[in-house]
């Protein structure tokens, strides 16, 4: 029996009801067994495609075949379903972060000529993608989209005199099991469609729902940005990087303002330079969190307002003075909590340069400087302040992505030189610091 009756409509029905039944109960009642190789992939969820084929069926014709009335496989259901729009998904997927690192970190890039470094198109891709994830931004975009925004990333940081094409990454992470493209018709999917042939489709790509849905988890969003960096752009500025792919929050553990974002338009001034006048004024809106003032005031009481990385002790308006300073940053992208384990107490120094990843505390209970150049010093802990090791390895994690060796800074500063052949445009000054 052929599926050649089965529409759109047919299938959503058919999801809705396993959705309402359970998994167990629809394939029992319709007779299937789990899927061996094929899944249908929707809106997040995984349906068993096969059984969602015969039911659907049901649904066009009112004869609903069982799983022994017609064959399943590639040239059958899974045509099917995929020239309907939707997306089948074969063998094990990456079900775990440990296996999603694991790809990013083997992807199939392609070397150039001449050049053994390895192609930046799909890394520079994967940023830009996971910038959208932390924004918690719709997991698949349009290839007018993904064309406009990733083409730029590559003339810029891509490897030197190698052409920028967007459509290359759009279609080849399929193979790295993470990604999906969706809208090209199977007849046109055996080998990579040409640019035009993807203007005249519109299709969209994006991660798979089950990647999308790993990373929404900020740990696990740092460590698949640490693995592309780390693997495949080892010698570009972060701090330039990040702010293009838009991912500058990782710049920071938490919400320090940055010469780049600091507000423009002062005081009207004379002639030296002083002011003329009183500063301007302006209306804003803003949207801020909501921090636990207890837990501030705890963390305090428990350090005796005694800074626990340098020792100092401040007053201000005759009376004790410090900060409480979250480890692993509150709000977009950390996510931190708001809770005493993720809490130091910390003088107004030391909370720019904790926040700033100038300096960390290692697995040892030591304050280190990421440049080196600094002696360590033991933190402070008081035995009633309890300080969760995992929102320190998360600091930690950060301040390795930013870090930059002074060869690496320069190297970085030499490639964004080649603005004037390449349309860049020249960036701040670079992050130094020590790996």
């Amino acid at each position: 029996m052929g599926l050649g009756d089965i529409g759109y409509d047919h299938v959503i029905a058919a999801t809705e009801e396993f959705r309402r039944l359970g998994r167990d109960t629809f394939l029992q009642r319709y007779g299937f067994g789990r899927a061996r190789s094929y899944e249908m992939v929707l809106d997040g969820r995984r349906y068993d495609s096969k059984a969602i084929a015969g039911v659907a069926h049901g649904y066009a014709t009112g004869d609903f075949l069982r799983a022994a009335d017609f064959s399943g496989g590639a040239a059958t259901v899974a045509r099917c379903l995929r020239e309907l729009g939707f997306v089948v998904e074969t063998g094990t997927p990456s079900r775990n972060p440990a296996a999603l690192l694991a790809r990013l970190g083997k992807l199939k890039v392609s070397r150039g000529p001449g050049n053994p470094a390895p192609s930046r198109h799909q890394p520079l891709s994967l940023l830009w993608a996971i910038s959208r994830a932390a924004d918690e931004r719709p997991r698949l975009t349009s290839w007018p989209t993904f064309r406009d925004e990733v083409g730029p990333l590559l003339v810029e940081f891509g490897l030197p005199n190698a052409k920028a094409t967007p459509e290359y990454p759009f279609w080849h992470l399929k193979g790295s099991g993470l990604w999906e493209v969706r809208g090209i018709p199977s007849e046109l999917a055996e080998k990579m469609p040409n640019a035009r042939t993807f203007a005249e489709l519109q299709p969209e790509a994006g991660f798979t729902a089950e990647t999308a849905d790993l990373l929404r988890d900020p740990v696990t969003r740092l460590d698949a940005i640490t693995t592309i960096c780390e693997t495949y752009l080892e010698d570009i500025d972060r701090q330039a990087l990040f702010a293009q792919t838009g991912l500058s929050g990782y710049t920071t553990a938490g919400g320090l303002l940055t010469a780049s974002g600091e507000e423009s338009g002062g005081a009207a001034v004379d002639e030296y330079e002083r002011g003329t006048g009183p500063a301007p004024r302006r209306e804003a809106t803003r949207s801020v969190i909501v921090r636990d003032g207890t837990l501030a005031r705890r963390v305090k009481e428990l350090e005796d307002n005694r800074c626990q990385i340098c020792g100092t002790t401040l007053r201000h308006l005759n009376r004790p003075y410090s900060q409480a300073a979250h480890i692993r940053g509150l709000g977009s992208p950390h996510h931190g909590p708001d809770e005493l384990q993720n809490l130091l107490c910390l003088c107004p120094n030391c909370h720019v340069l904790f926040d700033g990843l100038e300096i960390y505390v290692d697995t040892d209970g030591m304050v280190r400087g990421t440049r080196g150049d600094s002696a360590p010093r033991p933190l402070r802990r008081d035995s009633g302040h309890p300080m969760d090791e995992a929102h320190f390895a998360y600091h930690r994690t950060l301040c390795n992505l930013n870090a930059l060796t002074s060869g690496a800074a320069d190297s970085a500063a030499h490639d964004r030189g080649r603005e004037t052949g390449r349309g860049g445009r020249r960036r701040g000054r670079s992050r130094h610091a020590a790996g």
